[in-house]
């Protein structure tokens, strides 16, 4: 592979059906500005199709995957629990493609960087559960989005985060702490097999999960480091990391 060669990063896409008569697969330009340019790789949108989707050999073909965040949340069937208004809405068939995106990337060892909704899906993946509204529960702080619809309002800092040591996200940011936008309603309620909480917010929500035992590089982060990810030292050092370990896999 010739330095002239970008590295291939698959990054999940949602279908879109509401208010049209035309369903479509789509993503947000900043999901894929910030693996462009602060990861220094090649995105390509994976369609939210499911089992139409040969996953083992797409992911073969893949140097890195990265599943984004949405306005949908996963279906709590995946999580064994009755749905109900306060978790809506749903795309079940991004559930079914990014479910199995996860399974085949831990397989083949494939980097793995998950946001928002993909930081949930990564959990419950994994055997993990979902809080439907993290403000309804005693002592907890409203995480979700300030929605002024000014962008660096919305997606500006917002709390800080307590970084545990020796976890990925302390190896990539060499700090016990960082401040981080907040963005989401719903939360981690028990870990996945295999993940560690690798930080959390002040009232105890799970902000960042990896997992240790995994050869790969695996990170899943609550808040938004896409956001103008070129801009924030945050976000750089995540997406850099990423890039990195997406780099390395090409050698």
């Amino acid at each position: 592979m010739t330095n002239s060669v970008l590295p291939i990063v698959g990054v999940s896409a949602c279908l879109y059906k509401a208010d049209t008569p035309k369903p479509y697969h789509a993503v947000d330009d900043k999901y894929l500005r910030a693996v462009a340019v602060s990861s220094n790789t090649m995105p390509v949108i994976i369609p939210a199709l499911g089992n139409l989707l040969d996953i083992p050999k797409l992911v073969s073909k893949l140097d890195g995957i990265m599943l984004t965040g949405s306005a949908s949340n996963v279906h709590p069937d995946r999580y064994n629990t009755q749905p109900s208004p306060e978790a809506e809405p749903y795309d079940p068939m991004r559930d079914q493609t990014t479910f199995a995106l996860i399974n085949e990337a831990l397989k083949q060892e494939v980097p793995l960087l998950a946001i928002c909704r993909g930081f949930q899906e990564l959990n419950v993946a994994l055997g993990g559960s979902l809080h439907p509204q993290v403000s309804k529960i005693p002592g907890r702080m409203d995480h979700s989005s300030p929605d002024t619809k000014d962008m660096d309002i919305d997606y500006g800092p917002n709390h800080t985060i307590s970084i545990a040591q020796n976890g990925c996200l302390f190896s990539i940011l060499k700090s016990n702490e960082a401040k981080v936008n907040s963005l989401h309603y719903q939360a981690i309620n028990q870990l996945g097999n295999g993940l560690v909480a690798d930080a959390i917010a002040k009232d105890g929500t799970v902000e960042a999960i990896s997992m240790p035992e995994q050869n790969s590089f695996v990170l899943g982060v609550q808040w938004h480091p896409e956001y103008k990810a070129a801009d924030n030292n945050v976000s750089k050092d995540i997406f850099k990391a990423f890039g990195n370990a997406v780099s390395h896999r090409v050698k």
